[in-house]
């Protein structure tokens, strides 16, 4: 039957039919009426079809209604579509009928998906009221599936039934941000491969021949689901396959992965593409999955293809270098590659970006070559250079090197400090930061003060104070260590400077009162939307009070303290920031969430004004209901936007904007969000295998990015080449061919952009929340995420292998165990052993100069402490050893 005759009173759904345009005009929960999933004036029901009869060209036709027909040169070719609802399943059916009197090949049939996913700058709209898309096309097995776009259920999920699957998707338009876009999906796509001979993909493009007289079915179910859980089942149940990867499947080559496919169908084998360089060991059944170990040992892309009685599904990874060897080329490259060193031009000392693309000698963009890039990215001025220091520093309080440094401080001295950044001594707006597109303009502006936050007064940016006040605080860390490293200040004239510019953070942008902006008012940022690298103030508060001084940590405890109330107590959606859907506040308001954890806040009155509103600001004593409120909602919606069911590398763990799946993957929030999700699955979830789970394959996303290898293979994947051994994508295009929002990406392949940008700040936390995670896993037994654990007799043996040797997470039921040094590492290939209340582990010495290396250690009472072969003492945790100089 025809879409007029569904019975739109069935349990779970509410439906709408239209004749024009022909379809499901309207398909919403019954329990939730108000969230609507079709887009107005589309629906589910707009099929593409493209055909031939031999060696003729495509023909393309559209589906009219119930019924089209189609003549194909001599032949005629029938699409029958009906839509019926029974057992809480709504089942799309598509049949296709040779009418004529000669064979045709079918080679696309794609389904437009038309769902409400054009978000608004009303948030409520948005993010109550609009959809987000999550998409797996992986062959037989494949499914979408769509949520509201705050996070939370409902689930409505779209599953290839057997006999179906899809094997690639297109989107004609969208905005990275804003949402909308033709999406379709792909049943067969040979004649897509056939004309569109640009990019690759990588798995099988099919076509269907039908004799005269024969036709051939497909169907989709769409299923409801509560919960995450819920989801999980219906995808086993409706597409037969459910996938758990760990540690992630974006797979660096010294560690394992641990695979977990859970199928009604008998799984008949798991093959790899490369079978000489690839080992799939089956485990054995746990909690009704089948568990295999695999090890790669081919950098690079590398598919798993999943066999059940013909189905055949495909599972991408990619395999890296080791993270830690990743961490220092990427330093390496940078340093040695992408600064400026030009005393005659007003951007010495300037990191910018580094296009493939580009001729050779003309790669290092910049103000006099921009490449094609808006001025912003390539001045300093914004996030897509000013994030090469940044990382920089996070990897040198990691890694000390000494020309690294070097390169931070020419930076720091040549372009920053009194160009990029007023000094001490300017006013107004002392420590004030110049945002696009460049520093230089802005200075020499005819433009002054008080015009609007142009000009001279272009100071608004608060992402550009976190970014700066972290890396004086990561140049603070190096120099407290290693005094003779740095010569430009000391510790404490980094501190001093990371201060000033976190108060300025606060101070500046909320004195400027912007017009003609795409928002106008004074700009309060700093206190309304989340901030990446702004949970690094309360480790400078921290700093400040073990200095001695207290005035200024408590200034700066005070302002933090105000935004923590007002997203926790007064804020319904606090992940907003300058995109209606952007990722980009998971660090920021987790952070917010862990120290509203750990502390009483009172009750009190009037404490802020609003400049833009008048409202003063009363906030209750926070409770911890309404701190676990806000943790859950803000956990919620990271995970709207955060792939985790996809069993694809570019999409499991990567962060997702407004086009959801379509494009932009892997972006520097990918880690930055991710570090989030593993460290509540770490410290406080009751459940945290799965939080784990994601977290670490958050973690490790985003160094697919990394354009490294060996010389056996060249050096890059995508980008080969020893000249480029070391650079990085700014994201990834999942698509065969297709652009995104930069210029840089126009018409580009499949994979990493061409040029590396905002990455380097993902990279930043990649480092940061770097960690060897122990844990008992349901299905996987006793893993460790970033290493490798051995178990003897009550002992914990653990191989730490996670890029930076310095934190370890043991996860074992209600108990958490928390190892971090401050400096210095575990050292390489020595386990560290938790044996009971003992901790004992051996030290690598990595800052040259004497200095004392702290260990901290949570969730062991009666510790004993042995380092180096040497019992140490340990008070309220904190442990002690003392290198002299080298």
């Amino acid at each position: 039957m025809g879409v007029s005759g569904l019975a739109a009173e069935k349990p779970g759904f509410e439906v709408r039919t239209g004749e024009s345009p022909w379809g499901i005009t309207s398909l919403k929960w019954s329990a939730k009426p108000d969230l609507e999933f079709v887009k107005p004036g589309s629906a589910l029901g707009d099929v593409t079809v493209r055909c031939r009869i031999g060696g003729e060209g495509w023909r393309e036709f559209k589906s009219g209604g119930a019924l089209t027909t189609c003549d194909v040169g001599v032949s005629k070719l029938e699409l029958t579509q009906e839509f019926e609802q029974a057992n809480e399943r709504l089942v799309w059916g598509l049949t296709l009928r040779n009418a004529g009197a000669a064979d045709i090949e079918v080679g696309d049939l794609a389904l437009s998906l038309p769902m409400y996913n054009n978000y608004s700058k009303n948030t409520e709209e948005t993010f109550e009221r609009r959809v987000f898309r999550h998409a797996f096309i992986g062959g037989e097995g494949s499914w979408v599936y769509w949520q509201p776009a705050g996070g939370g259920g409902p689930y409505l999920l779209m599953s290839a039934c057997r006999g179906a699957g899809l094997e690639f998707f297109s989107i004609n338009t969208f905005d990275y941000a804003w949402g909308g876009g033709d999406y379709r999906v792909y049943v067969h796509s040979a004649a897509y491969a056939d004309t569109e001979k640009r990019g690759t993909w990588r798995q099988m493009r099919t076509s269907v021949v039908l004799k005269p007289g024969q036709e051939k079915t497909y169907s989709f179910a769409f299923t409801w689901a509560g919960s995450i859980d819920e989801l999980r089942q219906a995808i086993r149940r409706e597409a037969g396959l459910d996938v758990r990867v760990a540690p992630g499947m974006v797979v660096p080559q010294d560690l394992s992965v641990n695979l977990a496919l859970g199928s009604a169908d008998k799984i008949d084998s798991v093959t790899p593409e490369f079978p000489g360089q690839t080992r799939v060991k089956y485990v054995g059944k746990k909690a009704g999955y089948s568990v295999y170990s695999i090890e790669f040992r081919k950098l690079g892309e590398s598919l798993l293809t999943v066999d059940r009685g013909g189905r055949k599904t495909a599972l991408e990874f990619f395999v890296t270098q080791p993270v830690e060897t990743l961490v220092k080329k990427r330093a390496a490259f940078i340093t040695a590659n992408q600064q400026h060193r030009d005393p005659s031009k007003w951007y010495d000392g300037l990191f910018s970006l580094w296009d493939i693309r580009q001729p050779q000698g003309k790669n290092l963009l910049g103000p006099d070559n921009p490449g094609g890039q808006y001025p912003y990215a390539v001045s300093g001025s914004d996030d897509p250079s000013n994030s090469k220091g940044v990382f920089l520093s996070e990897k040198n309080v990691a890694y000390p090197d000494v020309r690294e440094i070097e390169a931070l401080e020419y930076y720091l001295e040549h372009f920053v400090w009194g160009k990029l950044q007023r000094t001490d001594k300017e006013t107004p707006h002392p420590y004030g930061i110049y945002g696009c597109d460049s520093w230089y303009e802005n200075r020499n502006s005819p433009t002054g003060l008080k015009s609007g936050g142009h000009g001279q007064e272009r100071m608004w940016r608060t992402f550009d104070y976190a970014t700066f006040f972290t890396l004086y605080f990561n140049m603070y860390r190096i120099a407290k260590l290693n005094p003779s490293a740095c010569r430009y200040l000391d510790a404490k004239g980094y501190l001093e400077r990371a201060y000033g510019t976190a108060r300025a953070f606060f101070e500046v942008p909320y004195n400027i009162n912007m017009q003609g902006w795409d928002f106008d008012g004074w700009c309060d940022w700093a206190f309304k939307i989340g901030n990446f690298h702004e949970k690094y103030l309360v480790d400078i508060i921290g700093a400040l009070e073990r200095e001695g001084q207290l005035e200024k940590a408590e200034y700066l405890r005070g302002e933090w303290e105000k935004k923590v109330r007002f997203f926790v107590c007064g804020d319904k959606y606090p992940w907003t920031s300058e995109m209606p859907i952007d990722s980009t506040a998971f660090e920021s308001t987790y952070a917010v969430a862990k120290y509203a954890l750990g502390r009483d806040l009172p009750a009190v009155a009037n404490l802020w004004t609003d400049k833009k509103t008048g409202n003063s600001y009363s906030y209750p004593a926070m409770t911890e209901e309404m701190k676990d409120d806000f943790l859950e909602r803000q956990l919620s919606a990271n995970l709207a936007c955060r792939g985790w069911l996809e069993p694809s590398y570019y999409h499991m763990g990567s962060d997702f904007r407004g086009c959801g799946s379509a494009c932009y993957c892997l972006s520097y929030m990918s880690q930055m969000g991710g570090w989030a999700i593993l460290d509540y699955g770490a410290r406080f979830a009751r459940n945290p295998a799965d939080w784990v789970q994601l977290g670490y394959a958050s973690m490790l996303s985003s160094w697919a990015l990394v354009n490294a290898g060996d010389e056996a293979s060249n050096y890059g994947f995508f980008y080969p080449g020893k000249l480029h051994d070391g650079a990085a994508g700014w994201g990834f295009l999942p698509q065969q061919v297709g652009s995104e929002w930069n210029p840089a990406t126009r018409g580009i392949s499949r994979g990493p952009w061409p040029v590396d940008g905002e990455i380097d700040h993902g990279f930043t936390a990649g480092i940061e929340g770097a960690a060897a995670v122990v844990i008992e896993d349901p299905v996987f037994g006793l893993i460790c995420y970033g290493g490798t654990v051995e178990k003897r007799g009550g002992a914990l043996r653990i191989l730490p292998k996670d890029g930076v040797r310095q934190r370890i997470h043991v996860v074992a039921g209600d108990r958490r165990v928390h190892i971090e040094l401050d400096c210095d590492g575990f050292a390489k290939d020595r386990p560290v052993v938790v044996d009971g209340g003992k901790v004992s582990f051996q030290l690598e010495q990595r800052v040259p100069a004497a200095h004392r290396t702290s260990v901290k250690i949570e969730g062991i009472a009666g510790l004993e402490l042995v380092i180096n072969g040497k019992e140490t003492a340990a008070r309220n945790g904190i442990g002690e050893f003392a290198f002299g100089s080298r």
